[in-house]
């Protein structure tokens, strides 16, 4: 018969396993990524609105049309671009300068590459980049992605008329850059100087918000804290945790060191097995920080994989690394600050020793899971 504080500590595994697979959204990494593009001319603007096919037949009312979007004919192309996109973009999208709102063309839908974009016009616009104030609010597939999609913004200065704006958008970098997700869905800006703070701060929240829902970073730090860590001993591992993902995060921004995406999340996921069980079988635990830097090296890899669909060009690389991790930390700080006075409160009902036990088992557990999908692409668990 199982003794009552078995029964107690398998309770603690289970509860803490389930918590951390039932809590975690489906598409914690795997967010639906989109590109605009505008380019702003002295009467016009152009833009090119770009959408992997998965996610343009989420479009509001595409699936109801029943089209086979890789064969779609002329007729059809119209349809889409008279009855489903005008109206969707007179609802999700808006344009003004100085308070003055714009009103938005779709000019045409095109099939480019892996990509299906929709072009937009606007016309008769006369403004002065100096003067003027610029607002643009994206709504575009929120409520059908559930809040996920991400959609990555590029102001462009150029005259470039409808033959030649491709070009530019291909081969020169954008002036200013923006991240709509569902909780920033206005950018704002009038000139340079403003749309760099605006940038620094979105690689700021775009960090936060990264390590706040990896869950497998978020696990990889509560197993090395739940040993009883005094808050100097929890703030040097992080900081090593910090320094070492920071290193190979830039490496791989700038594309020097690049490693198989398999490869890296299936470490990640070995990374937490090994933390619970050394917390599992080691009484004394010894030059936790460096081991701790020897896989923030790993993690490292992971955050850049991340960061690499947001960054444009070389130019901004160094602010945006550096803009994300100062939001990575930030979010580190935070599990912290939640995790250590949760546990100090949790020891004084049970024995460290026992807490330590519970949640080790079920990061293992969970890390464990991880590895086996990772390793063979199962894709089963849904995050």
């Amino acid at each position: 018969m199982l003794t009552k504080g078995f029964r107690k500590i398998a309770a603690m595994i289970l509860g803490i396993a389930l918590l951390l697979v039932v809590g975690a959204p489906v598409f914690a990494h795997d967010m639906y990524l989109g590109a605009s593009k505008w380019a702003f001319g002295k009467d016009r603007i152009l833009s090119a609105i770009e959408l992997d096919p998965a996610l343009f037949q989420q479009l509001k009312g595409m699936k109801e049309l029943g089209y086979d979007l890789e064969n779609l004919n002329e007729d059809q192309l119209r349809v889409i671009t008279n009855d489903i996109l005008q109206p969707y973009i007179d609802e999700k999208l808006s344009l003004s300068i100085n308070g003055q709102p714009y009103p938005i063309q779709v000019d045409h839908l095109k099939r480019e590459g892996t990509f299906w974009v929709i072009w937009l016009r606007i016309n008769d616009v006369d403004f002065d980049w100096t003067e003027n104030k610029v607002k643009i609010s994206y709504h575009l597939l929120n409520e059908e992605t559930k809040g996920q999609h991400v959609n990555i913004g590029y102001i462009y200065y150029t005259d470039a008329d409808d033959d030649s704006v491709q070009g530019v958008f291909d081969k020169t970098q954008p002036d200013l850059q923006y991240i709509f997700d569902s909780n920033h869905t206005l950018w704002e800006f009038s000139d340079k100087s403003a749309a760099f703070l605006s940038e620094i701060s979105t690689f700021l929240v775009l960090g936060i918000k990264h390590i706040l829902t990896g869950y497998d970073h978020i696990a990889f730090l509560l197993g090395l804290i739940v040993i009883g860590l005094s808050a100097k001993e929890a703030l040097k591992i992080i900081t090593a945790f910090t320094v070492a993902h920071s290193m190979t995060l830039l490496l791989a921004a700038m594309h020097i060191i690049n490693l198989n995406a398999k490869f890296v999340e299936s470490v990640i996921a070995l990374s937490i097995c090994y933390i619970a069980v050394e917390n599992l079988f080691l009484k004394q635990i010894h030059y936790r920080w460096l081991v701790t830097f020897m896989f923030g090296l790993v993690h490292g890899f992971g955050f850049a994989s991340v960061l690499q669909e947001y960054v444009a060009d070389k130019s901004n690389l160094v602010r945006s690394v550096v803009s994300f991790n100062v939001g990575v930390e930030i979010g580190q700080l935070m599990i912290l600050f939640i995790t250590l006075p949760l546990l100090y409160a949790i020891k004084k009902k049970f024995s460290l020793r026992r807490i330590t036990v519970a949640a080790s088992s079920a990061i293992f557990i969970v890390g464990f899971l991880w590895f086996v999908d990772r390793i063979f692409n199962l894709h089963l668990v849904p995050f």
